[in-house]
């Protein structure tokens, strides 16, 4: 998220590369002067015209959305201040609308500032309604991000919130109101804070319960250091200030209750500085791994040994540190097949002048970092990074990168006049080559105020078949950003209903084939940066009006095989259930009320349990 040297900036022309943790030398700022060149150079023979249009309109205050976030600083603030907020996207009451969930701050100086997070209904009209206090979930104490998961297969998405200190997790009752469970769960976190960062339900081990894989960041408590001196000036301290802490593993007992297995699973990691996390199967052997983005330490790849342990092989997949050498600041994490090779690439957002990360899924069990080829260097160089990773947002079925910037100290521009803590977000598009174009202007983003981007969510949210997208921003209201893009091209969205599975479909693969391009989704909790979007995989079919083949590979092992499944169409797929429906959406009538509706053979696979 934020690092710093521990070193005074003296002169403040000196290059910060990665996490400000590293001076450059002056043969290295020679190289890096060259490179850019280099890249400049590049860049601009590599740009092409965009060929879909993009176009995004905030709709924050008509949507009826009047959270802001607090951070909670008394004067100048603390790192654990910058750090937050997280937004989670899920249909908390199943009426086929999307719900948002806001963590926010509190009031840690006694100043008698009484500030909770939000829970807003989908009103599944454009608007939105704060039920924050009649669903009952306030949070417990600074909150910094957040995951939705039906822990318990009863059909309804419980809520984990990572907090400073305690977290806390709520049980969905059913009928619009939760529970805290925290205590019975075991899932506070006290044994691995304080600061928990990134999370994500995931079901490692196969047994149709989620499970939690939680991340801790740094060791900050009452007595440590608050402040640090930037080239003569007092703010928040970088990650090197202090030492890390350890991550968790919850294993899901099946009784409402859940065991630290981090050590017997082989995945704790004492002295992490963990910030975004995902879970998905990067091999292809049906089996979930888990991503860790780490903070000035090399990024962790704990590969799934398919036993209830695992290995950790980032460095030997080529993802812990850049393709120069480097660690990383890493807020973000996505995973998503962006040249449709049918294995999932990974993105990674850095510090400002580190540039974004980009690599691809060789298939042989290692990535390769194509950021420079992928012409997303230097148009991310002079932001920093935190959510967002792969959309769809034109439905060309080619997904693209929306990322949301904000620096991480507030008096930055004292030092740097030149380098902003509020920034513009980005957004770029896929132009199916390999190369990514920054659209970020043509999109409209240029023209929103700037604000501190944090966490990133994407979802329908007016079920419209494009893909919406909602910024958390630090010390600001959110951004709501309604896809208005104008291109006319078709799609398909799926929600998966697992039965022997888990109820939440987590790790099973969507292939969806229409004309000659073929896409993959994979269910998947977390991801972004504490954070975490809508579960239906809404795939763009561009100018087909009909996928040919839909194929879903479950946790369980079942195959199942759709064919000739018609476009723009809100589909539900039951495990092991013979044929589609249509999702149920509250006070919307069927688009096509065709009843001849897609049959599936469900194929068996060779068992991955």
């Amino acid at each position: 998220m934020c690092s710093l040297p521990d070193k005074l900036v003296a002169n403040r022309q000196h290059f910060l590369l990665g996490s400000f943790d590293k001076w450059i030398s002056l043969r290295t700022i020679a190289f890096l002067l060259f490179t850019v060149l280099l890249f400049c150079g590049f860049h601009a023979t590599a740009q092409v015209k965009p060929t879909s249009s993009a176009q995004f309109v905030d709709v924050t205050e008509s949507a009826g959305i009047k959270f802001v976030h607090f951070k909670g600083n008394d004067g100048m603030s603390i790192n654990l201040e910058e750090f937050g907020p997280g937004v989670c996207v899920s249909d908390y009451d199943r009426d086929g609308w999307q719900d948002i969930y806001f963590v926010n701050g509190r009031d840690r100086y006694d100043r008698g500032i009484t500030v909770k997070n939000a829970l807003y209904r989908n009103n599944g009209d454009g608007t939105f309604t704060d039920v924050t206090d009649k669903a009952g979930v306030p949070g417990t104490g600074y909150g910094l991000g957040c995951v939705w998961g039906d822990y318990d297969n009863d059909g309804f998405p419980d809520l984990f919130v990572t907090q400073y200190g305690s977290n806390v997790l709520y049980h969905n009752n059913g009928d619009g109101t939760f529970t805290d469970v925290t205590a019975k769960a075991g899932v506070a976190g006290t044994e691995s804070g304080p600061i928990h960062s990134g999370a994500t339900f995931v079901d490692y081990d196969h047994d149709g319960r989620l499970d939690l894989y939680v991340g801790s960041y740094v060791a900050f408590g009452p007595k440590s250091r608050r402040y640090c001196n930037i080239g003569g000036v007092l703010s928040s301290c970088p990650p090197s200030a202090y030492p890390g802490s350890a991550n968790a593993l919850y294993h899901n007992n099946g009784d409402g209750t859940f065991s630290n297995v981090s050590a017997a699973a082989n995945i704790l990691q004492p002295e992490g500085k963990n910030l975004s996390v995902g879970a998905a199967d990067y091999q292809n052997n049906g089996w979930p791994d888990i991503f860790v983005a780490n903070d000035g330490l090399p990024a962790y790849l704990y590969q799934n040994l398919h036993n209830g342990k695992f290995q950790e092989t980032g460095e030997a997949a080529g993802m812990a540190f850049t393709t120069r050498g480097q660690t990383m600041a890493a807020m973000c994490i996505s995973l998503g097949d962006y040249d449709n090779d049918g294995w999932l690439d990974l993105y990674i957002s850095d510090f400002q002048k580190s540039s974004d990360h980009l690599w691809h899924n060789s298939g042989k069990g290692y990535f390769d970092e194509v950021s420079d080829q992928a012409g997303i260097t230097v148009p991310t160089r002079d932001v920093l990074s935190f959510g967002g990773g792969f959309i769809d947002y034109d439905n060309d079925g080619w997904l693209d990168l929306f990322i949301a910037n904000g620096h991480v100290y507030p008096e930055i521009e004292q030092v740097s006049p030149e380098t902003h803590y509020k920034q513009h977000n980005s957004l770029f598009h896929n132009e199916a080559n390999g190369k990514f174009t920054d659209v970020s202007a043509l999109a409209g983003l240029g023209a929103l105020p700037p604000r501190a981007g944090r966490g990133v969510a994407f979802a329908d949210f007016d079920n419209d078949g494009y893909v919406d997208v909602i910024v958390a921003n630090n010390g600001d209201p959110p951004t709501l950003l309604h896809n208005a893009s104008n291109h006319g091209n078709h799609f398909v969205n799926f929600k998966l209903l697992g039965t022997k599975s888990n109820r939440d479909a987590l790790g099973a693969r969507i292939h969806v084939t229409s004309g000659k391009i073929s896409q993959i989704r994979e269910i998947a909790g977390g991801g972004s940066y504490l954070s975490q979007s809508d579960l239906r995989a809404n795939f763009g079919l561009g100018e087909m009006a009909v996928a040919s083949t839909v194929e879903v590979i479950w946790p369980s092992g079942l195959h199942q095989v759709f064919h000739d499944v018609k476009a723009d169409r809100f589909y539900l797929i039951e495990e092991g259930r013979g044929e589609i429906t249509l999702q149920q959406i509250r006070g919307r009538a069927s688009k096509d009320n065709d009843p001849a509706l897609p049959a599936t053979k469900s194929v068996p696979s060779k068992s991955q349990n």
